[in-house]
């Protein structure tokens, strides 16, 4: 059975002109083809509830904050526990309003051209995409440098060697994995309460480094230090990485979430596709990411 949120030619009949005609199956088809690109996941879990407020105001969780002031007490028969608290941090995530529109031209549905039409909505997808990516990264980076999230210097993956003479093996403590475990090291001594990091987030080229040094052991080698997943964005500079547990790093809020709207323009016989989207992005646990940098050589 054919997907009914993706473009086909049926009868010669482009169904691209019933999506215009249903602003709601066009968002999700938009929101569909954004998702498959997306990494913001990796670092942001979704909000509970609609920003409201103008804002989204939260507590941030660092180490050397991360326990209450005073330990448990054991309690005896008749006392009270004890009162206890700790020094909390807030912070403030604000709602920007992103978005976007292109045009379709009666004449291409009218000559059923499919390809410029799909391309048209694809291009907007792919505009959305990079936008929510860079915002989500670019928010990352901020609370890394704004709390002083200790990071790793790592070394050229493109540089890695792992068979052939031993005089030419790189070292295991110059290798890929010894970056990674030594960021995944600084946020488990962090003892923040979150899952391990198990996650690699990174620019293409360092993924395309390591299939290339370890070949089919990449995923074995990957998991032997705790990741599960890779996932690569060419919103992550070259030569870049980040360690994280999947997730745990911020929240993700929406003031209005990813909306299409269809609006004709007759005085020009076209039709404008607008998508926007309003996202807060908030860090509260910053020490879940770590940053990786070194990765391309000099």
């Amino acid at each position: 059975m054919p997907n009914p949120l993706v473009p086909s030619v049926s009868n010669q009949q482009y169904t691209m002109s019933a999506l215009l005609a249903n602003p709601t199956r066009l968002n999700r088809l938009i929101a569909r083809l954004a998702a498959d690109q997306l990494v913001v996941d990796a670092f942001f879990r979704p909000a509970a509830s609609a920003v409201q407020g103008g804002g989204m105001l939260y507590d941030v969780l660092l180490h050397g904050k991360n326990f209450s002031v005073r330990d448990v007490q054991l309690r005896t028969p008749g006392a009270e526990y004890i009162i206890t608290n700790g020094d909390i941090v807030s912070d403030l995530a604000k709602p920007q309003d992103w978005g976007a529109k292109c045009e379709v031209y009666d004449e291409e549905l009218d000559r059923f051209d499919p390809t410029v039409v799909a391309n048209k909505v694809q291009q907007l997808a792919n505009t959305l995409t990079r936008k929510i990516d860079q915002l989500a990264i670019a928010a990352i980076e901020a609370k890394l440098a704004h709390y002083s999230i200790q990071g790793v210097t790592g070394h050229d993956w493109g540089e890695v060697v792992t068979v052939g003479p031993l005089d030419s093996i790189t070292p295991n403590s110059e290798r890929p994995m010894a970056d990674i475990a030594r960021a995944a090291l600084l946020v488990r001594v962090d003892d923040l309460g979150i899952p391990p990091p198990d996650t690699l987030v990174c620019h293409p080229e360092q993924l395309t480094a390591m299939r290339i040094g370890y070949g089919a052991d990449t995923s074995a080698v990957l998991e032997s230090v705790g990741i599960t997943s890779v996932r690569t964005s060419m919103q992550v500079a070259n030569g870049t990485a980040y360690v994280v547990s999947s997730g745990q790093a911020g929240i993700l809020g929406f003031e209005r979430p990813l909306t299409t709207e269809v609006i004709p323009e007759r005085t020009r016989r076209s039709t404008y596709v607008q998508s926007f989207v309003v996202p807060a992005f908030a860090v509260p646990t910053p020490g879940a990411v770590r940053k990786i940098t070194g990765l391309a050589g000099a």
